[in-house]
């Protein structure tokens, strides 16, 4: 039997376990993934949620001034796509993976859908005077146009199309999870939390919303 060579073993960049038959890669396309979320990408990670969680916040705290002094659109773009970061930051963590790409494209999403949502609240608030009226619009309107707009732009994102079969099955999958969470957050929106408010709470609940969002997409 020949011998078997250092060099053969190092061939192509993978190193073969002689004793457990297995072959390890040392390159991998996915994105970066923390085995047991230890050492330096465990620092990242962690850094990547202090950050996004600061400038939400301080976005938060901060809501009202710059309502006050800059247009009246850029506090809920700025809320929205903080909050969708810091929600994909903490849906990385637990999934002990790091994907730039997908934080910048739930920043985007964010910015897009907090724009959206302060238009179309104050579109129900000015145009329907029930509280039950605005309920049942913004659930069968409201929801599943903002939903449409987020598939499209997910389908967009990664594939270039415009609507692909993933994003189809994925729509209906996650309109389906959106009719189980929002209702009860309207009802609540519409009667109970002061006009106001009504953006800034949304993005609180956003919060939970873009984690199972990243996680249906």
């Amino acid at each position: 039997m020949d011998a078997i060579k250092l060099s053969d073993l190092h061939a192509n960049g993978r190193h073969a376990d002689l004793e457990m038959s297995t072959v390890i890669s040392d390159h991998d396309d996915e994105p970066t993934k923390l085995h047991g979320a230890s050492g330096p990408l465990r620092r990242r990670l962690f850094f990547n949620i202090l950050v996004s969680a600061t400038l939400t916040f301080t976005i938060y705290y901060n809501y009202q001034k710059l309502i006050d002094r800059s247009h009246p659109l850029v506090a809920p773009a700025l809320l929205g796509s903080m909050s969708a970061a810091f929600a994909q930051t903490m849906n990385q963590y637990l999934k002990k993976k790091i994907d730039f790409n997908r934080i910048f494209k739930f920043m985007v999403w964010g910015s897009i859908n907090g724009t959206l949502t302060v238009l179309w609240i104050d579109l129900l608030l000015n145009r329907l005077d029930s509280a039950v009226y605005r309920i049942v619009v913004d659930q069968t309107v409201g929801a599943p146009a903002f939903q449409a707009t987020f598939s499209i732009l997910n389908s967009l994102w990664e594939t270039g199309e415009l609507i692909s079969t993933t994003a189809r099955s994925s729509y209906l999958r996650s309109l389906r999870y959106s009719y189980c969470y929002w209702p009860i957050f309207s009802v609540c929106s519409f009667l109970l939390v002061p006009p106001q408010m009504m953006f800034p709470a949304n993005c609180l609940a956003n919060l939970l919303w873009n984690l199972i969002l990243s996680r249906l997409t």
